[in-house]
């Protein structure tokens, strides 16, 4: 993982892209170019890991492209089972962050792209300097995970 610029990320995409992310939808573009330009933008390759089991849950990522494979460790074999592909415009790391637990599970990077890592310390600031634009990126958030508990509930029947 390296870390890009800001620039460097506008040269790799057209104007506007990053608005276009269910992530940063309805976002102003001076909230969400603070986020760009506060957060850091990491260039990821296939294979890196991105977190794993136990690690601190102070931060979480938001794929601007590629994709992350999020996996957990069965109890009652230690098998590494996949969970989910996250896929751009979507986040992952917000449910430990928010829940001040550590890490449950491994996260690694399956498609090559660009993730923004966003700290707790920079959520908190989004919403004391962009107050409306904090409700929405929570509404943004929230939708995602509705969608996410949909998912698990459609594998947990798919399985029984």
């Amino acid at each position: 993982m390296n870390v890009v610029s800001f620039d460097e990320l506008q040269q790799q995409f057209p104007e506007g892209f990053c608005q276009h992310l269910s992530m940063f939808g309805a976002l102003s573009e001076e909230s969400l170019n603070f986020l760009l330009q506060q957060g850091d933008l990491l260039s990821v390759q296939a294979g890196d890991q991105l977190f794993r089991t136990g690690d601190d849950s102070d931060k979480f990522y938001v794929i601007i492209n590629g994709s992350v494979r999020f996996h957990q460790l069965r109890e009652n074999d230690g098998e590494r089972v996949p969970l989910r592909l996250y896929v751009a415009g979507e986040q992952i790391g917000f449910v430990g962050m928010i829940g001040l637990h550590e890490r449950r599970g491994d996260a690694i990077i399956e498609t090559a792209g660009y993730l923004l890592e966003i700290s707790s310390a920079l959520f908190h600031q989004l919403c004391e300097q962009y107050p409306e634009m904090f409700m929405i990126f929570l509404i943004n958030i929230t939708r995602e995970m509705s969608r996410e508990i949909t998912h698990l509930d459609q594998m947990y029947v798919a399985k029984n």
